[in-house]
């Protein structure tokens, strides 16, 4: 080889004969002796589609979606480093903004929810708590907005916030052309989650149409209609069920809208896509560049007068819903990965959030974490610098195409219900959210779905009950002596006019919120873990901490693998665990009971010993003054009913509800949960 030349003119594939998907086959059939591996590996997702363990190049050939799907004015896979501002007071917040964006962040997400209680006086507000013009010019002190990218939450509250901004361009002198910015109005998802309307439909649209023209108007750079794809992900649904209600209301916007005289290309202009990155590594690259494919031939049904109308801004954000409050450092890895897929996926912007979120208002550590994951992702991975990645790979190929195909359903039956407006009235998606979180509720319990540290390999000694913050606080909104009336014909221009003069936040709110009378069906959103987490955060707040005791007895490999079964299984309450080596026989593992006064003992051993083991070893415990509830670690099997009349309490393997049983065994021991 040393002394070889090499014909650089020659494909180094030519080395290598084609092998065909016959030939494949037949050698994963032997693997899997005469079994199809169509079923026998076909991987259930749980998010709407199902897909085999291997696709070739000749499966391409009837996709619909193999072209490049970011952006055609993108030179390659660019996109902008998001942080998340956390705290309410505005002072602390620009501070912390000022210094994100000395160490690498392109844009800044801001989180602003107001709120007025039906028939009651005042109301509160989450977030930073922006209530005057003062404040927002506070807020951005010192803040380039020429130069950085800004990102409200801001619900029903975004025609407050385009006044304030409109306001603070004009005092600074600062050529709306060049500010760019997105507020995350979603009428839908509110709704959802409130299960009524903030004011009646028609004054909603009117609402959402002069913010658009004002758009228009004075702010070219800013989306004000926002699709939050959040709100369906953590109430439980799947990715494809999320994508098509993401389209629905999209779709809702372009059909209501146009029909109050705004033009197709100007709605089209101002929406924006926020959705959730979630664990699933594939799936997400894949939802993403659906998402983009999809959205477009929506737009083109709408027959706009440029195409780039069909292009839309996507933001991602790692998800809430898989993030556990215990073992929290696992959430860096979960973010990481699910950043790199936003990244993959050509995201025009990505919020990686920090790890501490669940359970705590995030600290500069969890801060600088999250942001130097992307950066990370940038300068030393090169994600950016590849015009769509992810093009080109058969796997995540076919997965889009499968996604976007199953959204794309999904979509057009929200479509035959009149929208997503009246599918809500009916109640239908929250019927399927509903069902679908029964499904992912039931795999968690059951531990189909792993969450590490949660339902699997959890650490008993985590104590996190202490250390729970408020990540927002509500505060009660300011009023001044001022009368003021907010003119619905002109309401962003009316209220930046308020805030000018002197307006607070508390003025104007009532001017925002009309609630109807009629109730929707809503949906709920929550995490993941947090059925776990309230079994562990019982436990801490019990007086004491129940211990179990492992009694391993025989054979060494079945008592080994079943008491590392067992301890795995009752870690996931935060009980005490006590695991040892094994012991040789029942008077030995007595003594132990005996001494170390268990609330629970565990016989692990094999099935064949345990037609021997079980009878003697429960009598002995029966004869204990404080006699622990005994359990077998294995399926009895035919054998159940003469294991409980012996004194088996209960019987823990593969099979069990983890999270039942272990509810259970709290209430056997007087735990109480919340």
């Amino acid at each position: 080889m040393g002394n070889k030349e090499i014909d650089t003119g020659q494909s180094l594939f030519e080395e290598f004969p084609p092998v065909s998907r016959e030939e494949w086959e037949k050698v994963i059939e032997e693997d899997l002796k005469g079994a199809d591996y169509r079923q026998k590996l076909k991987w259930e997702t749980g998010e709407g589609i199902n897909a085999l363990p291997f696709y070739r190049r000749e499966d391409m050939d009837e996709l619909e979606h193999t072209r490049p799907v970011p952006p055609p004015d993108k030179e390659k896979n660019e996109w902008q480093i998001c942080q998340p501002i956390f705290g309410q007071d505005v002072t602390r917040a620009n501070e912390t903004a000022r210094n994100a964006i000395e160490r690498g962040a392109e844009a800044l997400q801001f989180q602003f929810h107001v709120q007025r209680t039906e028939g009651g006086l005042g109301g509160d507000l989450q977030g930073t708590a922006i209530q005057s013009q003062k404040d927002f010019r506070e807020l951005l002190n010192k803040v380039a907005l020429e130069d950085v990218t800004l990102h409200f939450d801001s619900g029903l509250g975004t025609p407050v916030l385009m006044a304030l901004l409109h306001n603070e361009l004009k005092q600074r002198n600062v050529h709306p052309d060049s500010v760019q910015a997105t507020f995350l109005y979603d009428p839908y998802s509110y709704i959802a989650i409130h299960g009524q309307l903030p004011k009646p439909e028609g004054r909603l649209l009117d609402e959402a149409a002069q913010m658009v023209s004002f758009c228009d108007q004075n702010l070219p750079g800013v989306r004000c209609l926002g699709i939050d794809g959040r709100t369906w992900h953590e109430a439980g649904a799947t990715i494809t069920e999320e994508l098509a209600l993401a389209l629905a209301t999209g779709s809702e916007y372009l059909a209501k809208l146009s029909e109050q005289d705004c033009p197709v290309d100007a709605i089209a202009s101002r929406i924006h896509f926020r959705l959730p990155i979630g664990s699933n590594y594939f799936l997400e690259i894949a939802k993403f560049r659906a998402a983009r494919v999809l959205w477009e031939k929506v737009v083109e049904a709408y027959k706009p007068d440029e195409e780039k109308s069909s292009q839309t801004y996507i933001h991602g954000e790692t998800s809430r819903w898989n993030k556990p409050v215990y073992d929290p450092h696992t959430n860096m890895l979960r973010t990481s990965t699910e950043g790199m897929s936003a990244a993959i996926a050509g995201c025009d912007s990505i919020t990686i959030n920090p790890f501490n979120l669940s359970y705590q208002q995030p600290d500069e550590f969890g801060q600088r974490i999250a942001r130097n994951s992307q950066i990370i992702f940038k300068e030393e991975a090169y994600l950016d610098q590849v015009y769509d990645p992810g093009a080109g790979s058969y796997y995540i190929e076919m997965l889009t195409d499968k996604i976007a195909a199953a959204a794309w359903q999904q979509f057009q039956e929200i479509e035959k219900q009149g929208g997503i407006f009246k599918a809500l009235k009916h109640g239908t998606i929250a019927t399927v959210i509903r069902g679908s979180v029964e499904k992912r509720n039931r795999a968690i319990a059951e531990r189909g779905r792993i969450f590490v540290g949660i339902n699997q390999y959890p650490n008993p000694d985590d104590r996190m009950a202490d250390k729970f913050d408020s990540e927002y606080r509500a505060v009660s909104l300011k009023e001044s002596d001022r009368d003021v009336e907010i003119d619905q014909g002109r309401i962003v221009n009316s209220l930046a006019d308020q805030f000018e003069a002197g307006a607070q936040l508390g003025d104007v709110i009532p001017g925002l919120f009309d609630h109807g009378k009629q109730l929707f069906r809503n949906i709920q959103p929550y995490r993941g873990t947090d059925a776990f987490e309230q079994l562990r955060l019982a436990t801490e707040r019990h007086p004491e901490t129940p211990t179990v005791l492992m009694l391993p007895l025989g054979d060494r490999k079945m008592r080994k693998a079943r008491s590392t079964f067992a301890a795995n299984f009752f870690g996931c309450a935060g009980y005490d665990i006590e695991d040892p080596l094994g012991y040789e026989n029942i008077e030995e593992a007595i003594t132990a009971v005996k001494e170390q006064q268990p609330d629970i003992v565990v016989l692990c051993s094999s099935d064949q010993e345990y037609t021997e083991l079980v009878e003697p070893m429960c009598k002995q415990l029966q004869s204990l003054d404080k006699q622990p509830i005994a359990v077998l670690a294995g399926d009895p099997g035919e054998r159940i009913e003469s294991y409980m009349e012996a004194g088996i309490e209960a019987f823990i393997h593969r099979k069990s509800n983890v999270l039942e049983t272990l509810k259970e065994f709290h209430q056997k021991l007087g735990i109480e949960l919340n």
